[in-house]
């Protein structure tokens, strides 16, 4: 099995075990900090958009709920970051595709950037209304990350306790978009740095 298939059943593990799966190192230190960069160059752009809550019919900007700016990721993107990410993504879709039968079809993801002392209140990614999205993955940007720094990824799986996943860069999160429950906390020290993806069937 290549290092690869490796990552990708390690996540496919923990989702089976504990309802999430967790793996450090997705892609390269080179990649991670290309994608940063790309982030850091979309916001002094002005180009990242202040994200809201809810689906089309719904929807609503409330930063008591949700801090984030956002810049949604080409599906065709010709960035040779982006493009090394999208395909990593899209083979880890393959192998589950090909190994859990999952009928995955589409893919979309953006960038999210959260100023300091910004948060995402407890939710799922599921609307009631549009069942498409399957599986949420997060990929962390941010360099040299301390515990101290805060900002953790906090799951709730169901009759678990809470599990609270540090945002270093280069980790990967994978868990299912209608089933868990999480909440991304703020750092009272710095900005925060991902991209979040969903799978779609």
């Amino acid at each position: 099995m290549d290092s690869e298939a490796i990552q990708f059943e390690e996540l496919i593990q923990g989702l089976i075990d504990n309802a999430f799966g967790c793996c450090n190192d997705f892609l390269s230190p080179e990649t991670v900090v290309g994608l940063r960069n790309n982030l850091h160059r979309l916001s002094e752009a002005g180009k990242l958009k202040e994200s809201g809550i809810g689906n089309q019919s719904k929807f609503q900007f409330n930063s008591h709920i949700r801090g984030d700016k956002i810049n949604w990721i080409e599906a065709i993107s010709q960035d040779p970051f982006e493009m090394l990410y999208l395909a990593k993504v899209s083979k880890f879709i393959s192998h589950l595709n090909k190994t859990c039968y999952t009928s995955i079809a589409s893919f979309e993801s953006h960038y999210a950037s959260y100023e300091k002392g910004s948060m995402y209140k407890r939710h799922v990614d599921q609307f009631k209304s549009e069942q498409g999205r399957k599986f949420s993955i997060v990929l962390y940007l941010n360099d040299d990350w301390k515990s101290e720094d805060g900002g953790a990824l906090s799951l709730h799986p169901r009759d678990q306790e809470v599990v609270h996943i540090t945002p270093i860069g280069g980790r990967m999160v994978f868990f299912r978009s209608d089933e868990m429950s999480h909440e991304v906390n703020a750092s009272p020290t710095r900005d925060r740095s991902s991209i979040a993806g969903w799978m779609k069937n």
